[in-house]
């Protein structure tokens, strides 16, 4: 089978790391899979991966620019951070003329795409802007729901009429939790048969336990931590979505005595989420903003803390939390969606300091014992998440959308 998958922005965020995991288990079951993206050729370490593998990975360039009307990076759906562009703007923020740019160029490169390599099936990773073009060019297609997707939805009004008609041409959508189906089944109209749960996995080979030396670790990254300090990891944009702001108040809350220090891991600008760091409420003492990194980097980092931690407002799935238990780390994360449905370590409500506080003094007081047995119930969860399981699950919707169109065809 051949299988085009197509991803609303580039490598570095969540739902690319998906498209990649999903293409290379698509790949080991025997598929031909091409995955269409934008970008506009920032620079960043993956760079020479990409652009020098446009057989697999196929590169809508821009700026874009036409009649007077001029892209010169890909819009979001949210104003979160995203490691390959430093300002973007949101679709919200495009006037009519720059969407209609989008749009147009959008169903010609797709069309050039389709006609070249003419798959069998398109899976349109988000129910958002992509998926118009595909279904105007006649293809049958699936939609992945991962909520950030939604979030847009809410956010631009503007865009929820296509949206709409996305999600209800689409021959299933996959739904990365219960949370995002129950989003879905309620803000596209879709009867919930339709609405498929498959969740996501992680990169076995990369976050896993292993031996490392904690010292060296500290110097790669010029920090000086006590030997008996708590290490606690938070990987995720840098913004409000994902919390950074509560985690800075419950730091705030929690006694320097204790020895806790946290390693922030992101792309995004601090002093723009808070708009001003000089509040009385935050503490920046123990906190290390290491900036985005690879997987490599990130993993050998987990390996030397002892929790980490997901303070997110609002979350579809959540997949660094799981990426940590991978490396046996419990993880302290909020009720906001996808995390209370696999994380294992403790829940706290979302926007709430004083909870976070009180989970994070709890847990680096476990005795050792009761530490050991939460870590093994960690990755005993992780280790269930399965991507070639959910590769297999996906293959039999592709042909399940497949023959429902040839018979309408027929």
């Amino acid at each position: 089978m051949k299988i085009l998958i197509t991803n609303t922005g580039p490598w570095g965020t969540g739902s690319f790391t998906v498209t990649q995991a999903i293409s290379k288990e698509l790949e080991a079951l025997g598929h031909t899979v091409k995955v269409f993206f934008p970008d506009a050729r920032l620079p960043s370490q993956d760079l020479d991966y990409f652009y020098s593998n446009q057989e697999k990975f196929i590169i809508w360039k821009f700026p874009l620019a036409k009649g007077g009307v001029c892209l010169e990076d890909f819009p979001l759906m949210i104003p979160d951070p995203n490691p390959r562009v430093k300002k973007a703007r949101t679709f919200k923020e495009l006037s009519q003329e720059e969407l209609a740019l989008y749009f147009d160029s959008a169903k010609e490169e797709l069309a050039k795409v389709l006609n070249d390599f003419q798959p069998d099936i398109v899976e349109c990773q988000h129910i958002w802007a992509l998926n118009k073009a595909i279904k105007e060019l006649n293809y049958p297609f699936i939609c992945t729901a991962h909520h950030s997707d939604q979030m847009g939805f809410e956010y631009d009004p503007r865009m929820q009429p296509i949206a709409i008609d996305g999600a209800q041409n689409a021959s299933y959508i996959f739904a990365v939790s219960e949370f995002v189906k129950n989003e879905v089944i309620r803000l596209y109209n879709i009867p919930p048969e339709k609405v498929i749960i498959l969740g996501n996995s992680y990169d076995k080979t990369i976050f896993r336990p292993k031996d490392v030396n904690k010292k060296a670790v500290l110097k790669q990254f010029n920090l000086t931590i006590p030997d008996d300090a708590t290490i606690i990891s938070f990987a995720g944009k840098i913004s409000k979505t994902k919390g950074i702001d509560v985690l800075l108040e419950a730091n705030k809350i929690l006694s320097p005595t204790r020895k806790i220090h946290f390693l922030v891991f992101g792309a995004g600008d601090l002093d723009q989420t808070l708009q001003t760091k000089i509040d009385e409420k935050y503490c920046f003492d123990r906190m290390h903003f290491l900036g985005h990194q690879s997987q490599q980097t990130l993993a050998t980092v987990h390996n030397i803390c002892d929790f980490s931690i997901a303070p997110s407002r609002t979350e579809g799935f959540g997949l660094s939390a799981l990426e940590a238990m991978g490396c046996g780390l419990p993880v302290i994360a909020t009720e906001s969606g996808g995390f209370q449905e696999y994380v294992v370590g403790k829940i706290v409500p979302p926007s709430n300091p004083k909870a976070l506080a009180d989970a994070i003094a709890e847990m680096s007081e476990l005795s050792r014992v009761e530490y050991r047995i939460l870590s093994e119930h960690a990755l005993k969860r992780a280790d269930s998440f399965s991507w070639h399981y959910i590769a297999e699950r996906r293959v039999e919707y592709y042909l399940k959308a497949i023959a429902h169109r040839n018979e309408f065809i027929a």
